[in-house]
């Protein structure tokens, strides 16, 4: 579930999602124009014992730097050279974070995370940290997937203020992430009595639809859609969150509106890395390869993009598929490295999909799926499970399906061990739903049609 917001998104890595993550911090006391540089260069570094490559053409294009005319960069820039000038200004760090968060969210580029802890270095987590740095803090922390981190980091938030939307929205997310489905709930049910809108509908629809109600929590989201356009059109991100995650729905639910709500995303914005890969795998799983070469022929920085890149290169046997290959082994042993586990699901995919090593393969969904537990890392430790020749290794998963009233026709697929179906239980209650007006005109919709116990499509 990738939050939006008007500040800065607090879901990036997740659902998805993986598709940042930060440097890690060495040493707070320097001077943060030491301290930017060193995160850069941590962060490029090569793998341990490769030899640095030395350029011998002037030139040569070693990288493409991004946003050289953003307006944002540009602001970023200037900000951050304000913040030289005067350290201990709390405001114009936490502005500095902001922005480097966004622009690491909008990137995938995890050096703007590493910048944005340097920009806060001067308060570390601590018992007087402010509040304002503290949801800051949280939000890096749950890039990294440190989801216990964050959570005591939200926590000490809601509590200074419980009206904080904004961290009772991400506290959802990184609750969602864990499948702690009673918890998520809550926290979009607190978002809710604060806010109002497309926003707190989307993260409610959302658990709805992990949790046995997945056809009513697309009713839902589709009708919010409608009641709040005007949103839609002042809040981009919020659009298309509240799209992508109603397409994924229907993708769960072999619904064919999918394609037409993934586009309507798109639509709105054709860049958001998180839209473009699930995008991608849906063009994957519809054999259409050529389609996702073109989409992401150009994105090659961002890893998760990379890989679809590539299985689509393999898909049509294109001969680019070995460099990449071989790029993407380079950036996996440089993440492990760096200590950084955020793109294990994506790493297990591409044991298993490009090396061709599912016992590899299910070491790292198992390792992924015991910190997150979303439908990508459900099916990737199925898939891998099944193809180590292991099934019972996906048991895990099997009592997530079951325990929650998971509805995926895919993982249902995958999921059959023994010529036996995942049977789920009785899923929550739909009258536990009722944090947003959506929700509730969805349910008197099914119930007017005898449909809301079952949920019947």
């Amino acid at each position: 579930m990738p939050p939006a917001s008007a500040a800065f998104c607090p879901a990036w890595s997740k659902r998805g999602r993986g598709l940042v993550r930060p440097c890690r911090v060495f040493a707070a006391r320097l001077s943060i124009t030491l301290y930017l540089l060193m995160a850069s260069l941590l962060a490029a570094a090569p793998p341990a014992g490769a030899s640095p490559f030395l350029p011998t053409d002037d030139g040569l294009v070693l990288e493409q730097v991004p946003g050289a005319r953003d307006a944002s960069i540009q602001v970023l820039r200037q900000s951050n050279a304000s913040l030289i000038q005067d350290r201990h200004n709390i405001k114009l760090a936490e502005k500095v974070a902001r922005l480097d968060i966004e622009q690491a969210r909008k990137l995938g580029d995890p050096r703007f995370l590493g910048r944005a802890e340097a920009a806060l270095a001067l308060w570390p987590l601590a018992p007087d940290t402010p509040v304002a740095v503290l949801l800051l803090r949280a939000v890096i922390l749950q890039s990294n997937h440190d989801f216990a981190g964050s959570i005591v980091a939200l926590q000490r938030v809601v509590t200074a203020q419980p009206a904080s939307a904004q961290a009772w929205l991400t506290l959802a997310a990184v609750h969602q992430a864990q499948a702690d489905y009673r918890a998520a709930l809550h926290d979009c049910g607190q978002f809710a009595s604060h806010t109002l809108g497309l926003a707190p509908d989307t993260c409610t629809a959302s658990v709805m639809s992990l949790t046995g109600h997945a056809p009513l929590a697309l009713r839902a989201i589709t009708i919010s859609l409608e009641q709040n356009a005007e949103e839609v059109r002042a809040s981009p991100s919020t659009g298309v969150w509240a799209k992508t995650m109603a397409a994924e729905t229907a993708e769960r639910l072999n619904d064919p509106s999918a394609e037409r709500r993934y586009r309507d995303a798109l639509a709105i914005d054709s860049t958001d890395p998180y839209l473009l890969g699930a995008w991608s795998d849906w063009l994957l799983d519809q054999n259409r390869p050529q389609e996702v070469m073109a989409l992401l022929q150009d994105r090659t920085r961002i890893d998760p993009l990379l890989l679809r890149l590539t299985l689509a290169e393999q898909a049509t046997g294109d001969a680019r598929a070995s460099g990449h290959v071989a790029d993407l082994e380079t950036r996996f042993e440089a993440s492990r490295l760096r200590g950084d586990t955020v793109h294990r699901r994506e790493e297990a995919r591409f044991a298993l999909s490009l090396q061709h090593r599912p016992a590899k393969a299910l070491q790292l969904a198992r390792a992924n799926w015991d910190v997150q537990r979303e439908p990508a890392d459900a099916r990737i430790l199925l898939e891998a499970a099944n193809a180590a020749g292991q099934p019972a290794a996906a048991d895990p998963v099997r009592a997530w399906m079951r325990d929650n009233g998971v509805e995926d026709d895919r993982l249902s697929t995958l999921a059959v061990k023994d010529g036996s179906p995942i049977l789920a239980t009785k899923p929550r209650p739909a009258a536990d739903y009722t944090e947003t007006r959506a929700t509730s005109a969805a349910q008197a919709e099914a119930a007017s049609s005898g449909i809301l116990g079952g949920d019947k499509r």
